[in-house]
């Protein structure tokens, strides 16, 4: 390149770039950046997109719900409202995204810490809705807007209302979920319709219905809690739960599925279907948090008949598992409570019945717990008495010098000395079995309020003397520390009662002869008030009343019946009875002697047996020692 070349471009440069400095347009001014909304609104003519993708054009994004939700596909687009339901028992709110029961509480409870009692917590997870074939797609409820009839409903008393929330297609069609309220109950009807739709549901119409809920914790003891935790389920007519374990556990539900409920210790949310579902499954599992109880989920299967309007109806139950309240719905909900094993649960039963006569008239039910030990004590009082004057018999009867003298007399040999002392006891009318056969009856009422107390809806949040809550611990004292087996706290109605417990041992055992046989059981009796300490340290304060109460009254009951009772006109009935049966049995030709009782028979026949194996055993040993002499 030569100079003239050079210098030429040289000022091209320069001219450009003086263009560019001084008559080139300016950029435009940034604007200000708007803050982000928080509520994403779609419409049909906006739609959402990425940051930092191209927009989507308006016409692409509908062709897509098109293609998504068919004819439905206007309400895919809409923002989530929520209309707020109250009535004497529940407040609910609905949310019109899905038509879904996204929170529900009960009004005249409250969790262990006071707040608002959540049946139906706001938890994400928590999901309810139905998935139906239409036009060849799956359509899940819980993506489409509903329009709702109302935007709020208050009702009390026996008043009545509905909310309605519809998706309209068309004058002649139309998806709708309607919701049912009454102002004192706890329930609520539900309904599915679905009008015009016959054809785009297919030729064999069903809808999946899916409810999913993490049940939160509402009580203090939340392995109490989970213990009493369970899904229920009614098939035909029989009531059946999964086990109440920590582990994950799934189950198929066959025809005739007539409820499930989502059952918790004194609450329970329970879907009722008027037509049977044709099948479900159920799952539960314990989620590793502790502010959830259990996570519960079922998938059930529902019909829809050919009809031009095809309704589903549902009744929902979302309240406390009182037992006249459940019963009261004829579809065996109370089933469903744990009452106990079959022999029981009829004591449970009609312990409820009690409770409800009881609490008209009397405002505390740490009084009522009182007032139901003194009835059943009460209602013991025979079976006591008979016990008392048997152990008294054996009392009297083992500090007669004669029954002394064969203990000594066959102090080598126990089981001679018991087969003696048995024929005695049958002579003067007495049994060593008397005193227990009659408590043994009593011990059912015992074992049913261990199942009665701790589910006990009444007792939730009702105070007692200390106890803040009887339905749970009462702890007076909050250790630093938790002791294995029994706890991190001390409560002290459980004291109470163990110690009732060992008092009441303590003088039943005075009270009844010492033998080789019984020595080994007095030991384990001492031992069962140390065991029910920490057993029942983080259980029921009513159940730990209860006990501490009949303990108390039990030992009342028997000083009143030892006033009245004396051991001299006791022991003179017995010889009386004693020379009786000598008389009959010599004139029967036995040689005045009684006949004998079958435990008497049995102990001979024992001993005989027992004879005749040492017998055998030293004949084969003779062999032996022979043997052995002869070898050396």
């Amino acid at each position: 390149m030569d100079r003239n070349s050079l210098i030429g471009l040289l000022l091209m440069t320069a001219l450009l770039m003086g263009y560019f400095y001084f008559f080139a347009p300016k950029p435009p001014e940034p604007q200000p950046q708007q803050p982000a909304d928080t509520t994403l609104v779609l419409q049909d003519s906006q739609q959402p997109q990425a940051a930092g993708q191209p927009a989507v054009p308006d016409s692409l994004r509908q062709r897509e719900l098109q293609d998504k939700y068919s004819d439905l596909y206007p309400a895919a687009t809409g923002a989530s409202d929520t209309v707020t339901v109250r009535t004497d028992k529940l407040t609910l709110r609905i949310d019109t995204r899905g038509g879904t029961i996204r929170e529900a509480y009960l009004n005249e409870y409250q969790t262990f810490d006071s707040l608002p009692l959540p049946i139906v917590a706001p938890d994400p997870a928590n999901a309810f809705y139905f998935e139906f074939p239409f036009n060849n797609r799956a359509i899940r409820s819980s993506e489409l807007t509903f329009t709702p009839s109302k935007t709020e409903i208050a009702l009390s008393g026996d008043a009545v209302d509905s909310l309605s929330l519809k998706i309209p297609l068309d004058a002649d069609r139309y998806l709708e979920q309607i919701y049912f309220f009454t102002g004192n109950t706890y329930d609520l009807r539900y309904e599915i319709r679905m009008h015009g739709l016959g054809n785009a549901l297919g030729a064999a119409p069903a809808y999946d219905l899916i409810w999913i809920s993490n049940l939160p914790k509402t009580e203090m003891a939340l392995q109490n809690m989970r213990q009493k935790t369970t899904i229920a389920y009614r098939v035909g007519d029989d009531v059946e739960k999964l086990k109440e374990n920590d582990e994950t556990q799934r189950k198929k539900l066959a025809a005739q599925l007539k409820w499930v409920s989502y059952k918790s210790q004194f609450f329970s949310h329970i879907l009722m279907a008027d037509q049977d579902f044709r099948t479900g499954s159920i799952a539960m599992s314990t989620p590793q948090t502790d502010r959830v109880n259990r996570y519960m989920e079922s998938q059930l299967t529902v019909d829809l008949p050919r009809a031009q309007t095809v309704a589903s109806k549902y009744r929902m139950y979302l309240g406390p598992n009182e037992f006249t309240t459940l019963r009261s719905y004829k579809q065996d909900l109370e089933d469903q409570m744990d009452l106990g094993w079959s022999f029981v649960a009829w004591i449970n039963k009609g312990t409820t019945y009690v409770f409800k006569f009881l609490e008209q008239y009397v405002p505390n039910y740490g009084v009522i717990i009182i007032i139901l030990a003194v009835l059943i004590r009460l209602l013991m009082l025979p079976l006591s008495y008979m016990s008392y004057i048997s152990m008294a018999k054996m009392r009297i009867v083992n500090g007669l010098p004669e029954v002394k003298a064969v203990d000594e007399k066959h102090k080598d040999n126990p089981q001679q000395a018991s087969v003696v002392k048995m024929g005695m006891y049958r002579e003067y009318g007495a049994s060593p079995f008397g005193g227990c056969l009659p408590l043994l009856i009593s011990y059912p009422f015992l074992i049913a309020l261990f199942f009665f107390f701790p589910q006990s809806v009444e007792l939730r949040q009702q105070s007692f003397l200390w106890a803040h809550d009887l339905s749970t611990y009462d702890s007076i004292l909050d250790l630093p520390f938790t002791i294995p087996a029994y706890g991190s706290h001390v409560s002290l109605f459980t004291i109470l009662m163990a110690i009732s417990t060992f008092v009441y041992t303590y003088f039943q055992q005075q009270s009844q002869p010492t033998t080789a046989a019984t020595a080994q059981f007095k030991t384990i009796s001492y031992i069962m008030p140390f065991f029910l300490l920490f057993f029942l340290n983080s259980y029921s304060a009513g159940l730990s009343l209860y006990y501490f109460m009949s303990n108390i009254l039990s030992m009342l009951q028997n000083w009143i019946i030892k006033l009245f009772i004396s051991d001299d006109k006791l022991l003179a009935g017995m010889r009386a009875k004693q020379q009786t049966l000598k008389k009959a049995a010599a004139a029967a030709g036995k040689g005045g002697a009684a006949p004998k009782g079958r435990l008497e028979g049995w102990l001979e026949s024992q001993q005989k047996k027992q004879q005749e194996l040492m017998r055998m055993r030293q004949q084969q040993a003779a062999p032996n020692r022979r043997g052995r002499r002869s070898g050396k």
